[in-house]
């Protein structure tokens, strides 16, 4: 807007096989001083596919929800206060949602699967590199505490790592180096694969940040509040009601990830499912590192395979939800944006407004 706010719609829709549609639709205003407030908009969308999805269940919705994205990136998430005028604790709004979507898929028995294409993510290439280290380190008769210590140091980024490193034998030593280099899984199985297929299941351990988050929220929630929430901690209505939600995170559930190459000459994609799924009720805090699991992934392997269309279209359904919800700029001009400056009493755009689309 011309006087510095942000005014953006939100849509979501979520497309049964039965072709029954469930649509929602947020419509926000608000001001920030900063230039991240683009990630506030991805958040907003991410909750109100959630809200989405709860409509379909409650609604009666059985069978497989695929969701667009990684449930472990929604899940890593570490609940701040956003730097703007009306939307400060939209963060404890976003996981009472999503705490809620995870328990009602679970007493329904409605599995969830998060499908993403090129994730940045790197669990797979750690997986496999520590297990070299810890391999090497027992050859070499090094201490496995003292490997899995500088292992931990290594995930949380602290600059004491560095020493710990160099003390090491030079075998290690370049192993490590590659440990804390955080490059995306997808370019190694890019690299390495000669046919078609799938990595083996981890249970995924969370971020450094998120694992002191926890913590902080265990050893004392209304301190994690206040520390996350400076502004907002001073309402007593908001800590009451903050409180019921932070003291869930430590219970959300672990999250299996595997990833898919279904082409030799496409990119892999990642597969995101509660534990819960497979009978581990493991919780997310409770994991240290990326481990494996022996579980059975056929159904989803199936389910998956038979939505796979090509390079163009890595899902059916995904693509069919999309190009229904997707927003044009002309409907946007046309419709919202002229009743939202109706409601208000004024034109308040320009010319050379910034246009910022979200696919």
């Amino acid at each position: 807007m011309a006087n510095g706010g942000i005014f953006y719609v939100v849509r979501a829709i979520a497309v049964s096989s039965t072709r029954t549609e469930f649509k929602k639709i947020y419509v926000g205003f608000d001001y920030s001083p900063t230039d991240k407030y683009r990630e506030v908009i991805s958040r907003t969308m991410e909750w109100l596919e959630h809200e989405t999805i709860l409509d379909a269940l409650n609604k009666g919705f059985k069978g497989y929800v695929l969701i667009d994205g990684s449930i472990y990136g929604r899940l890593a998430h570490v609940p701040l206060e956003i730097n703007s005028v009306y939307n400060r604790g939209f963060m404890i709004k976003y996981f009472e949602t999503l705490i809620k979507l995870l328990n009602v898929s679970k007493e329904k028995n409605v599995p969830l699967i998060g499908i993403s294409k090129e994730s940045r993510s790197s669990f797979f290439r750690e997986f496999l590199i520590r297990n070299a280290i810890l391999k090497l380190a027992r050859e070499l008769g090094i201490g496995e505490s003292k490997v899995y210590s500088t292992l931990h140091m290594a995930l949380d980024r602290r600059r004491k790592v560095v020493e710990e490193v160099e003390k090491m034998p030079d075998v290690i030593k370049e192993l490590m180096k590659e440990y804390i280099t955080q490059k995306p899984d997808f370019q190694l199985i890019m690299n390495y694969a000669v046919t078609p297929g799938y990595t083996v299941p981890l249970l995924l351990s969370i971020p450094a940040r998120t694992k002191r988050a926890f913590k902080l929220i265990k050893d004392g929630p209304e301190k994690y509040l206040r520390s996350a929430f400076p502004s907002l901690s001073r309402d007593k209505d908001f800590v009451e009601h903050a409180l019921n939600v932070v003291k869930e995170l430590p219970n959300l559930p672990s999250i299996i990830s595997f990833h898919i190459l279904p082409q030799i000459n496409d990119t892999p994609m990642r597969v995101d499912v509660p534990s819960w799924v497979f009978g581990i009720e493991h919780k997310l805090s409770e994991v240290d590192f990326n481990e494996v699991v022996s579980v059975n992934i056929d159904k989803i392997l199936e389910i998956i395979f038979a939505g796979y269309c090509g390079l163009e279209n890595y899902n059916i359904w995904l693509t069919a939800a999309d190009r229904k919800v997707k927003l044009k700029r002309s409907a946007f001009e046309s419709i919202y944006l002229p009743k939202f400056e109706e409601i208000i009493g004024g034109t308040v755009t320009s010319r050379g407004y910034r246009r910022v689309r979200f696919p």
